[in-house]
């Protein structure tokens, strides 16, 4: 690529931006994100597949303890968003050896975090499942898998800030790679402990927690073997993770910390959001759980490209250059709208036999049923998840973390839970009724996130 144009040159084979050709530079940075996500969001799908045929109880379980899991992994999407922005800022700076010590900070502050997680959600499992509505047997289904799923937490705490360090670096075709070998041994583990085929135990529902620490414990390996061998032009120093920066630990806690309230209060939110859905029995709660996990493969691309704007963005301030940042973010925005609104089409049409490619044994045609309105209901919400997705990518590269705080604060408690509840309960629409009200939500975000993009404040954050 010519040096002419590119604010920031590649090193190590990995692409930065080239500005002649700025739509290809956002998608070659983007695709593999879109894989490394779907490998992601495929670790929850094998196991609502493998977890499936054990019944609803089962499902219920798996389901509700998997929301769970997601309070203590907004302390990891802080760190993991600090990284991303403070290592593009260093990188377009051309302080690669800093942005290398801003990755192993992020990988210390994240193993931490995730030990002192573990050990909550293990000891904690049944009271937060009481509180959350589950029944009996769904219950005792989650209790086992999340004291399971717990062990490898910090590892996985690991493997997500060692793969948006590289990502903040420019390298998304790392993380790709690693995330699809995980996907690859959760399914094989997974698979082999719940059912036991040959000399294997049968261990169901406690074969899917125990999948879900073997990805964890192979994802910190491989993360750890790619920034030790210079992957990203990151180069992890011995024992740099035990040396503690306070320089650039503040750094990643200016951006990442209300990154991380933002994930938190959404999760505490989401959790109240959960809890009106469980209040209308398994069956809706199992559908609920199917079609997130369906929905996490539709996000990815609007993610993706989210991610990919928060580098390129972060990286063309660094070069000071944030015309360039500005226009990347709008090439992105673009691409975005026209998958995410073609992927909502299709949700619209087929969300009967999509779902039911989830869903077998007991109870089985009313959990599809559920799950179609559901998709029905929220593919009105793809245009506008393509808008907030990849703008608030943006905000959050510049530094602008928290406008994405405010944004989110307001959509999720104001404009999703009250009308949730008076829709689902309240008027009798049930889960259909919870999921307008979260198309309500995300429309709104994506109106607040483009005003707050196009009036440029973020372009004057210092990181």
């Amino acid at each position: 690529m010519s040096t002419e144009t590119d604010p920031v040159k590649s090193t190590a084979g990995v692409a930065v931006l080239d500005e002649a050709r700025l739509s290809r530079s956002v998608l070659r940075m983007a695709w593999p994100v879109v894989v490394h996500q779907v490998s992601l969001s495929m670790v929850q799908l094998v196991d609502t597949l493998l977890v499936g045929h054990l019944g609803k109880d089962a499902l219920a379980g798996v389901g509700l303890g998997s929301i769970v899991f997601w309070i203590p992994q907004s302390g990891i999407f802080a760190v993991g968003i600090g990284a991303i922005a403070v290592v593009a800022r260093n990188v377009g700076s051309g302080h690669r050896e800093r942005a290398s010590a801003t990755a192993a900070m992020a990988l210390m502050m994240a193993v931490a975090w995730g030990v002192l997680l573990a050990l909550v959600m293990a000891l904690a499992a049944d009271p937060l499942l009481r509180v959350m509505g589950a029944e009996p047997a769904a219950r005792s289904e989650g209790v086992t898998w999340m004291r399971a799923a717990s062990i490898g937490f910090p590892l996985t705490a690991m493997l997500y800030a060692g793969s948006a360090s590289l990502t903040g670096a420019g390298d998304t075709r790392t993380p790709m790679i690693i995330m699809l070998i995980v996907n690859l041994v959760n399914a094989v583990v997974a698979y082999t402990l719940i059912n036991g085929p040959g000399p294997f135990p049968e261990l169901k529902v406690l074969g899917s927690g125990l999948g879900a620490t073997s990805a964890g414990i192979s994802g910190a390996a491989l993360v750890l073997l790619a920034l030790v061998a210079g992957r990203g032009g990151l180069k992890l120093e011995r024992f740099a993770v035990l040396r503690p920066d306070p320089a650039e630990i503040k750094r990643i806690l200016n951006v990442g910390l209300p990154a991380g309230l933002e994930n938190l209060q959404f999760n505490l939110a989401f959790l109240v959001y959960t809890r009106i859905i469980a209040s209308l029995g398994s069956a809706a709660l199992a559908a609920h759980r199917v079609t997130l996990s369906i929905e996490g493969l539709a996000f990815n691309p609007g993610f993706a490209l989210g991610v990919a704007t928060a580098t390129l963005v972060g990286q063309s301030l660094g070069a000071n250059r944030p015309d360039l940042a500005e226009r990347s973010a709008k090439v992105a925005l673009l691409w975005a709208t026209v998958v995410m609104t073609s992927v909502g089409i299709v949700l619209l049409f087929f969300g009967e036999p999509i779902t039911s490619l989830f869903v077998s044994g007991e109870d089985a045609d009313e959990v599809v049923d559920i799950g179609r309105q559901l998709l029905f209901v929220f593919a009105f919400a793809m245009p506008a998840m393509a808008v907030s997705q990849t703008l608030a990518g943006g905000l959050r590269g510049a530094g602008d973390t928290r406008a994405v705080l405010a944004i989110g604060v307001f959509g999720i408690w104001v404009v999703r839970l009250l009308p949730a509840y008076l829709l689902a309960i309240v008027l009798g629409f049930d889960a259909p009724g919870a999921w307008l009200a979260a198309v309500l939500d995300v429309n709104s975000r994506g109106v607040l996130t483009w005003l707050r993009f196009r009036r440029g404040k973020w372009k004057a954050i210092n990181v």
